[in-house]
């Protein structure tokens, strides 16, 4: 019998090892036997994975309209939310590691789940769920919602995680570009991808992924400068947008 999930896994947002078998047979392969071993799906001590890394953060979540009550409201609802649009795409949720981060959720993807997983299929059932809550929550308990897919290695450690590509994803979160671009579309849902990824995945268009639905913006902020792409749903209306004329590259793309 697999071991059960602990409640050390479950503050630490481990995934179980039932979670993780679930995982393999989505993907329809076997998964290597050492990510069977109790509470270390995720965890392989001072080694780094090549992990996929999104991370979401809520607009306006502080507004003096959302008392404590609305907040709690607002952040259950959040992680029904992306719980429902990871299991639909195939992701199980207890098969990622999870932190919390009071308004928003840092989410490591298992290195054996697809990229292109993350890209239009997520972000499309994130966006759906967002409009049928909205549709059906006052005005203060409303979600827009800011999210950023990275890929690059991510350390582990007994106190989370940790790297250089946590540290580019969150820069491209919290850009000023990518919030003016996003609070210009008035979408429920804003969507920046790293260059990397445009360039590895993305403008490739395999399978549902459009490259045009993607704009190019320039990251400045603290010590990083990139560039990064904007997703805009078809229909959207989009603003103009100033990028560098020519590519980052890899290695300023995971500065």
């Amino acid at each position: 019998m697999d071991a059960p999930h602990t409640p050390t896994d479950r503050a630490a947002g481990r995934p179980s090892v039932t979670a993780i078998r679930l995982l393999g047979q989505t993907l329809g392969r076997r998964l290597p036997a050492q990510l069977f071993r109790r509470g270390t799906a995720l965890m392989p001590g001072d080694r780094s994975l090549q992990c996929s890394i999104v991370a979401f953060d809520i607009v306006s979540f502080g507004d003096r309209r959302r008392d404590d009550d609305v907040q709690l409201y607002v952040r259950a609802a959040l992680y029904r939310i992306l719980e429902k649009a990871f299991g639909a795409v195939g992701v199980p949720w207890r098969a990622c590691h999870r932190e919390d981060r009071g308004d928003g959720v840092l989410v490591v993807v298992p290195a054996q789940v697809s990229t292109e997983l993350l890209i239009a299929p997520l972000a499309e059932r994130v966006r759906a769920g967002l409009r049928r809550h909205n549709k059906l929550s006052s005005e203060a308990a409303q979600i827009r919602l800011r999210m950023v897919l990275h890929a690059g290695h991510v350390y582990f450690d007994p106190y989370g995680v940790t790297g250089q590509t946590l540290i580019h994803a969150f820069r491209l979160l919290d850009a000023p570009a990518f919030k003016t671009a996003f609070a210009a579309s008035r979408c429920e849902l804003g969507f920046v991808v790293s260059d990397r990824l445009y360039d590895d995945v993305i403008r490739h268009g395999p399978g549902l992924i459009d490259p045009d639905l993607y704009d190019a913006i320039n990251v400045s902020l603290k010590e990083t400068e990139a560039r990064a792409w904007v997703h805009f749903p078809p229909g959207t209306v989009r603003p103009v947008l100033t990028a560098w004329p020519h590519a980052v590259g890899h290695a300023a793309a995971g500065a």
